[in-house]
């Protein structure tokens, strides 16, 4: 049984095929990096998985359950978390209360009107729990725009964590970061990974963070695949060298 299956899902722009029969499985556990030139198509295909756009062709499966036609909400609630290429929090609430809405709406009390939080001990504990596994527990009460982009970044993946998901699609998660906090978070997506039993997909532009964190790699050109792989049958394959305009150095 795959854990998420992906059968032949194309979408079109006009005349722009963004996704063009993609067909690929993603094992419970593993860790998948999609990779490819900008207009690829990865962040499309991550917007199909996720429900945000609906397919011209094709399904996906999730634990055998066919979600295409789900909305995102719904899809969310199967147990499907992402984040986005720029940082989408809630700019005017704290890193806690940026954590505490989606762990209320994973516990279906997010509608509960007109009761103060406090009185969500648990819901407030478990908010409280997650700032500090993703090192966010010294600006619990820091409003979020004020956050370093980094720590931004951090705070995102913190509620897509919140939701209790089993399946993390990453969109471009290091991008902007220096390289001390682009190490930083490559360390907290295998932490994330470990400690709470998450199938990651990602895509990225970063090389030395997909080869340092990928299992498989899948790489898009034009809407479709061209090569997948261990990192070290990417790494050889011409194919994949050619769609990089000839940076030699890019694999390494």
């Amino acid at each position: 049984m795959s854990f998420l299956d992906i059968k032949d899902l194309s979408k079109s722009f006009g005349s722009w095929r963004a996704v063009n029969r993609v067909s690929l499985e993603v094992s419970q556990g593993e860790i998948l990096a999609v990779i490819g030139p900008n207009g690829a198509g990865k962040t499309t295909l991550f917007n199909l998985i996720s429900g945000r756009l609906r397919p011209d062709h094709g399904r996906v499966l999730f634990q055998d359950e066919d979600i295409t036609e789900f909305p995102p909400h719904k899809i969310a609630k199967k147990g499907i978390s992402r984040s986005f290429q720029v940082a989408n929090v809630f700019a005017n609430l704290t890193v806690l209360q940026n954590i505490r809405v989606p762990v209320l709406a994973a516990r279906s009390k997010s509608r509960i009107f007109f009761r103060p939080v406090r009185y969500f001990s648990d819901e407030n504990h478990e908010a409280l729990g997650l700032t500090h596994r993703l090192g966010l527990g010294d600006k619990a009460t820091m409003i979020a725009d004020l956050l370093s982009y980094g720590d931004r970044r951090k705070l995102e993946f913190a509620m897509a964590v919140a939701m209790r998901p089993s399946l993390l699609l990453l969109d471009e998660p290091t991008a902007g970061m220096n390289q001390l906090e682009t190490e930083s978070t490559v360390s907290l997506m295998k932490e994330l990974v470990t400690s709470f039993g998450l199938t990651l997909v990602l895509t990225e532009h970063d090389m030395k963070v997909v080869f340092s964190l990928a299992e498989r790699i899948i790489v898009m050109h034009q809407g479709g695949i061209l090569s997948e792989g261990t990192p070290e049958t990417i790494r050889n394959d011409a194919r994949v060298r050619s769609i990089y305009l000839g940076e030699e150095d890019w694999l390494y």
